[in-house]
């Protein structure tokens, strides 16, 4: 949330972090050995919001309901929550081939939706989605990966 004041900026179809990096963060070699997935980058294109599919990135997750969401709990924009969540994330969720980062808060959590993608440039993980979610929003689930307590 440090970067509230810097305005977003785009590289081509992707959205570029506070620093102006293409990459918000990543699944490393050892954690995606862990969860038996690809490890990859975190990147967040601007993506679209449509009626009913299709829908995905930045314009998905700043939709008119969640980003007065986002805004009420401290977060200017779907840069900041993606910033946020990708670069510190506690536990990985797995289901239907996607995957969820989660961050847990006080008396929330963060996560994103993020499915791995092929791409000549070397493959990577785009976010679909994100929320501020409840803190029990993830509890009947087991994790694929949790961050260990030492960090």
């Amino acid at each position: 949330m440090d970067d509230d004041n810097r305005p977003v900026r785009y590289d081509g179809e992707y959205v570029l972090t506070g620093d102006g990096d293409k990459d918000f963060g990543e699944i490393s070699p050892e954690t995606a050995k862990e969860i038996r997935r690809q490890a990859g980058k975190i990147r967040l294109r601007i993506g679209r919001q449509e009626r009913d599919k299709g829908n995905y990135g930045e314009k998905h997750i700043e939709r008119p309901d969640r980003l007065r969401q986002l805004r009420d709990n401290g977060y200017e924009n779907a840069r900041d929550l993606v910033q946020e969540v990708a670069s510190g994330y506690t536990a990985i969720y797995g289901g239907d081939g996607k995957l969820a980062l989660y961050k847990k808060l006080d008396k929330k959590g963060l996560a994103l939706f993020v499915e791995l993608v092929p791409s000549p440039e070397g493959d990577f993980y785009d976010v679909k989605t994100g929320m501020i979610t409840r803190d029990t929003y993830f509890a009947n689930k087991k994790p694929l990966w949790r961050r260990s307590q030492s960090g």
